[in-house]
């Protein structure tokens, strides 16, 4: 089956929304390079479950490509339809199938090297699609919270060392109510702009039920996921033993397998209302790598996904001591939640993840006007991020959180 043969029957397998989104641009399927159009599909796949950002975002991204003069439609995806594609790659069920044909697609890509043709393709599309892809900033200025060190006595090193140059140091933060002064100032955020997976908490331990019973704060936490990853680790460790495709196809036949589980694999039921974020922490646990083992690996990519994906204009990611190192045969089959935690091993994680997060924040739209702050959670010290915020300067001066998020919002 080549794009052109697409029908509005094909797409009877698609959940409704997504659906009808392919059926509505159905000619523009039918024209898109066999190369490019299942990382399409897979989006549309899971339109049913995606955040508002990203329907939006998919949504400005078709019809830039619909408003495009023939021309400059041929010109765009001549670099992809150039590409030389096997046989046996175009006889795989792409429109149902569309991960699998990717990762097919990026085998042969490899070993025919042309993976830099279509890497050099990839960089020319998003480069010409990025005025449309851009968005408005949004009303509320970003705000992003990041707390590390839970549970630390103390470190040897050198906090924030990455972001010193981009904001404020404050060595005297009184930390007496800093977690619940945080928590009120998400909520409140919630409360005053009311708007759909706008405003995050992600807690690497328990998440606080403070926080968790305000409308309006989309709530995931480490603890809370544990026992789905543990199950997660367990279907997969069964289909290697069980399945003789892994003999054949390696350790890419269980990422697939992986990939492809879904909330109901996993347990993770809910309702209609939070089906997104059932399918963004399945997706957190199957394609984040540690994340079902570590709390730190989890609180970091989850806010990487939250950020890329939900773009929320606040996000608070508190950081949790972690399991201390083992071999990995041991990690994989015990439960995280039940052995001795690393503190000070994971302030070094949790440092890092601090400064990935703030670069992700610094991608979206109106990041410009974006406020950050990261604080050493217990202690005196804290970094703050923003507009008005002078660059590479430390203040002595006795503060409490308060007073600190008054200062920068």
């Amino acid at each position: 089956m080549q794009p052109l043969e697409l029908r509005p029957q094909s797409f009877s397998q698609y959940p409704p929304l997504g659906r009808a989104f392919a059926i509505k641009h159905l000619q523009l399927l039918q024209n898109l390079p066999l190369a490019l159009l299942p990382i399409f599909l897979r989006e549309i796949m899971g339109y049913d479950w995606s955040f508002p950002a990203e329907r939006d975002e998919l949504d400005r991204q078709f019809d830039y490509l619909q408003s495009l003069q023939t021309a400059s439609f041929v010109s765009l995806m001549a670099p992809f339809s150039n590409l030389t594609l096997s046989r046996e790659i175009e006889q795989i069920d792409w429109l149902n199938q569309p991960q699998h044909f990717s990762e097919q697609l990026s085998a042969l890509l490899w070993s025919s090297q042309q993976i830099d043709a279509y890497h050099n393709a990839a960089a020319q599309y998003q480069k010409q699609l990025e005025p449309a892809l851009a968005g408005n900033p949004p009303a509320l200025p970003r705000f992003t919270i990041v707390a590390i060190g839970q549970g630390a006595v103390r470190t040897d090193l050198k906090l924030f060392r990455s972001l010193r140059q981009h904001g404020v140091l404050f060595t005297a933060v009184q930390p007496d109510r800093g977690i619940e002064t945080l928590l009120d100032f998400v909520n409140k955020r919630a409360q005053n702009h009311p708007e759909q997976y706008a405003h995050w908490y992600i807690d690497g331990g328990q998440a606080d039920p403070s926080c968790s019973l305000r409308e309006g704060v989309t709530v995931t936490s480490y603890n809370q996921l544990a026992p789905f990853a543990m199950k997660e680790l367990s279907l997969t460790q069964s289909f290697v033993e069980q399945s003789s495709a892994i003999k054949a196809g390696g350790a890419e036949v269980a990422q697939s397998f992986m990939a492809n589980l879904s909330p109901d694999d996993l347990g993770l039921n809910g309702n209609a209302e939070n089906t997104a974020l059932r399918h963004f922490e399945t997706r957190i646990l199957t394609e984040g790598a540690g994340t079902q083992i570590f709390s730190t690996t989890f609180v970091q990519w989850a806010a990487r996904e939250a950020l890329r994906r939900a773009q929320p204009v606040t996000l608070f990611a508190r950081f949790a001591p972690r399991q201390q190192m083992a071999p990995m045969n041991e990690l994989l089959r015990r439960n995280p939640l039940t052995e001795l935690t690393d503190p000070e091993g994971s302030v070094v994680d949790a440092d890092m993840g601090a400064y990935y997060t703030w670069l992700n924040q610094s991608r979206l739209s109106g990041a410009d006007q974006a406020r950050f702050l990261v604080w050493f959670e217990g202690h005196e010290l804290a970094l703050a991020i923003g507009p008005t915020v002078p660059r590479g300067t430390t203040s002595s001066a006795p503060g409490n959180m308060t007073k600190i998020l008054e200062w920068i919002s």
